[in-house]
């Protein structure tokens, strides 16, 4: 009988995380084999964010928003133009900080509060959270399943954000795009125009090399 209850109780901890892992809905962290998944951050922006959104209309691409939860309470508008269109949106934190660097309340707020605000604005609740500047930890992953989330990393980095020109973040991209391949763009904050003159010619480049276009976080 001690035995048992021994034996119970170290299986207790397996049996919790079981329980709370299962919270979790299943996502699809990675695009179909032959297609690559377009993704955006740091949004919604009234001016990139749509710009965005018409060009993918018209190559009739679905993609997928993390959206930072401060934009998406400033422009709820945007985030239902998003939706309507077929797009997934996730979560990309309350504030965009380093998640790993901040206390142990803010870092539930980070987590919590963006997917409460986008749940309000479209009735639903994102499946996944990518961690701000790819920063993560044990902790920081466990906290965003706590609260239902997948925890999802950066992707390919086409570095869009420094501005380098719009022929190198085109030629940056094709070089790197590749079946089931995640990659990493912004349509949020502030000056996003490279991003959007870059994004036909990414598309039609995608597709010569003979892949497809899926969502992820789905």
């Amino acid at each position: 009988m001690i035995k048992r209850i021994v034996y119970l109780f170290l299986l207790l901890p397996f049996a919790v995380y079981a329980e709370n892992n299962n919270s979790v809905p299943y996502v699809n962290k990675l695009p179909q084999p032959g297609t690559v998944a377009l993704t955006f951050d740091d949004g919604p922006n009234p001016v990139y964010t749509r710009q965005i959104l018409a060009i993918l209309k018209k190559y009739n691409i679905k993609a997928t928003f993390f959206e930072v939860g401060e934009n998406a309470k400033r422009f709820p508008d945007v985030v239902r133009e998003i939706h309507a269109q077929g797009h997934v949106i996730a979560s990309h934190s309350m504030t965009h900080p380093m998640l790993t660097k901040i206390s142990e309340a803010q870092l539930q707020t980070e987590v919590a509060e963006p997917s409460q605000i986008i749940y309000g604005i479209i009735g639903e609740k994102p499946k996944c959270l990518r961690y701000p500047f790819g920063a993560s930890n044990s902790h920081v992953r466990d906290v965003i399943r706590e609260h239902g989330m997948m925890p999802v990393p950066m992707g390919f980095n086409s570095f869009d954000y420094d501005r380098p020109g719009v022929q190198k973040i085109i030629g940056w991209v094709l070089k790197n795009a590749y079946s089931r391949q995640v990659i990493l763009m912004h349509d949020g904050y502030d000056k996003r125009e490279q991003t959007v003159a870059a994004l036909p010619t990414i598309i039609e480049g995608i597709k010569k090399k003979g892949l497809g276009f899926s969502t992820i976080c789905g």
